[in-house]
């Protein structure tokens, strides 16, 4: 390709045809040859580039200069700080547009969850009074017990009292 174009504008150094005795043609066609120059010599670099860019980049020495290897030693630790959070940060990018949705939500859970609190207060107030009532019973029923039985011994009938529950729920 190359030597064909060169046998086509080789005019360009020497006289120019007929038809193109401008300067500006002249100029043109002296561009396209150095251009044509530099592509042959990128395609003769061809393999070598290929190879260069196949070739892991890791595996490569980066010279420091010994002052700087604990600043280097410091860089890496923050590389893989960044990367081992990367994943994090972008799930939190990526949330970005859901935020005032998820606001919501939070909000309606933080709501039922009052409720909830409130609801679980009350139950345990009720709890306690239950607990004081049941104490109240057991400490009277052997009390009355004896006193049936007092009754039962001597014959003496008495009404018998209906307990009450204090306690609404």
């Amino acid at each position: 390709m190359g030597a064909s174009f060169r046998a086509q504008c080789r005019w360009a150094t020497a006289e120019p045809p007929c038809g193109l005795r401008d300067g500006h043609s002249a100029q043109k066609c002296h561009t396209l040859q150095s251009i044509n120059t530099h592509l042959e010599a990128v395609l003769k670099k061809k393999r070598s580039l290929r190879q260069k860019l196949l070739k892991p980049m890791c595996q490569e020495n980066l010279p420091v200069e010994a002052v700087y290897h604990r600043y280097m030693v410091h860089l890496l630790q923050l590389a893989v700080t960044f990367i081992e959070k990367l994943e994090t940060h972008l799930e939190t990018v990526r949330n970005i547009p859901h935020l005032d949705e998820n606001l919501k939500k939070m909000s309606k859970a933080l709501a039922k969850m009052d409720i909830l609190v409130n609801e679980t207060e009350e139950l345990a107030e009720n709890i306690l009074k239950w607990r004081e009532q049941q104490k109240e019973v057991s400490f009277w029923i052997p009390k009355m017990l004896d006193e049936e039985n007092y009754a039962h011994k001597y014959d003496i009938v008495k009404p018998s009292l209906p307990f009450t529950s204090k306690v609404h729920i």
